[in-house]
């Protein structure tokens, strides 16, 4: 019997911790038979990834990791650009907001610095100057696809939440745009349990002169446990 897609990712969570080939199937919203993806850590992977993490930032600033608090590391795949993003705003300053423009190069900083054994170029590269996706009706810029994997991580609902290891960390990225249309960005790390964690998103100051803006979905304002 396969599973209905309008379940949330907490219905599903403990069946994609089997295997692949054992996961229960469910019909994703395009009406096609799919297996699951798993999009948070087990206790294992937890421990595995604090630890490496924490190996890895041992030259860091202590003022820049305490400024974190004490539930916090970067839990994605340390090659791919969503850690790259999320590390850019740590090592820029947890809780504080930052400009497109300071992510960016913090981004690029720290993303050439990694490469997979597998791939010539490093990490920042292969994500800033991979080409458009065959087929594809339209393509984003550098901008437009930093931007578009933030609000990837702020996704906590339905059967895709890329945010989940965020959130067991009682972390999360917030997003909002200035009415010069600058974006910034802040690592959120000063919720009090799991429940708690909401990514804030406002981009309502901003007037492109086409449309109006979204609304705004209000956060809570960082308080970190050190």
């Amino acid at each position: 019997m396969l599973e209905d897609v309008s379940k949330n990712y907490s219905d599903i969570k403990d069946g994609v911790e089997q295997c692949l080939g054992e996961r229960k199937k469910i019909i994703n919203r395009r009406g096609n038979v799919v297996t699951p993806r798993k999009y948070h850590m087990t206790d294992a992977q937890y421990e595995s990834g604090r630890k490496r993490w924490l190996e890895s930032i041992k030259d860091v600033s202590p003022s820049i990791v305490l400024q974190s608090g004490s539930f916090f590391f970067n839990p994605y795949r340390e090659n791919g650009s969503y850690y790259g993003g999320i590390q850019a705003l740590f090592l820029l300053g947890a809780n504080e907001w930052h400009n497109y423009g300071d992510v960016r190069v913090m981004m690029q900083d720290d993303m050439s610095c990694r490469k997979s054994a597998s791939n010539r170029k490093n990490s920042w590269e292969k994500f800033a100057y991979r080409g458009a996706r065959e087929g594809a009706i339209s393509t984003k810029d550098l901008m437009g696809r930093i931007v578009q994997n933030f609000r990837t991580l702020q996704r906590l609902g339905g059967v895709h939440p890329y945010g989940w290891k965020l959130k067991q960390l009682r972390s999360c990225i917030d997003i909002r745009r200035s009415a010069g249309g600058v974006f910034d960005f802040r690592l959120n790390t000063g919720f009090d349990t799991v429940e708690t964690v909401t990514p804030f998103y406002d981009v309502s100051s901003y007037n492109s002169g086409t449309k109006k803006g979204p609304k705004a979905i209000k956060g809570k304002t960082p308080s970190v446990e050190v």
